[in-house]
């Protein structure tokens, strides 16, 4: 099973929107002591953004915080909460906050949406390398009999995690094969990409940027959100922190 999900992430023909979770399924299958994708990307923005508001506490009364919400297949960077008490309009209220961090505010730009982001810097898939290769043919039917051999191997493999029930055995057996399957679609569709392209792909796709703001004046709270490459005006919307945090 190795063998094929070291191809599928190295092929030139693997598709850019095989999702994080997806690499970390093909990471923990390929090296089951690696990182995840998911858990050492969110960590390492964590930290990025401790270090800044330790070095700049003085500067900002608040700090930004990292999220991957698997609900929603979403990465937030995100603030909370900041109180508005001036009349200002609250999208030039979250303008000027956002501004402040360029680091931040630089990606809402399309011209340097591709640059590289400290914060963003830990997703990453550590130690996937094989000299084995396992070729498909795009035969339907051929590349059936070698998955068909995979799930074999797995099973092998796993002989010793089967119980003596036969339906959660087969449940097991028939949840690895249907991920083997999604992400073979994905590994024929022809598009081009290398593994550095797809965690990049996917970071414009799903970064989005939020300010959980308490109009005072209002006694309402907002969310003002950015998408990457979009602009720096944001989407408004009515949002308490509360209806976010646990997705």
């Amino acid at each position: 099973m190795k063998i094929l999900f070291f191809l599928i992430i190295y092929s030139s023909n693997i598709l850019s929107n095989i999702t994080f979770e997806e690499l970390d399924y093909i990471r923990a299958i390929s090296k089951n002591d690696s990182q995840s994708i998911i858990a050492n990307g969110t960590n390492n923005c964590i930290n990025y953004f401790e270090k800044k508001y330790s070095e700049t506490k003085e500067k900002y009364q608040n700090n930004f915080i990292c999220k991957f919400s698997k609900t929603r297949n979403r990465f937030y960077v995100y603030m909370l909460a900041v109180d508005k008490k001036s009349s200002s309009p609250l999208k030039e209220f979250c303008k000027e906050i956002i501004e402040s961090w360029p680091e931040l505010s630089d990606h809402m730009e399309i011209k340097f949406i591709n640059n590289e982001r400290e914060y963003l810097k830990g997703f990453f898939v550590d130690n996937l390398f094989n000299n084995k290769v396992l070729n498909f043919s795009k035969n339907l039917k051929r590349d059936e009999l070698t998955i068909n051999n995979e799930i074999n191997n797995f099973i092998l493999e796993n002989r010793f995690n089967f119980s003596e029930d036969n339906l959660a055995n087969n449940n097991m057996i028939s949840y690895q094969k249907e991920k083997i399957n999604r992400i073979y679609k994905k590994f024929i569709s022809n598009t081009e990409t290398d593994l550095d392209k797809i965690i990049k792909s996917q970071l414009n796709k799903i970064v989005r940027y939020k300010i959980f703001v308490n109009d005072t004046k209002k006694f309402k709270s907002f969310s003002c959100n950015w998408e990457p490459g979009k602009g720096l005006i944001p989407y408004v919307k009515i949002e308490r922190f509360s209806e976010f945090e646990n997705i």
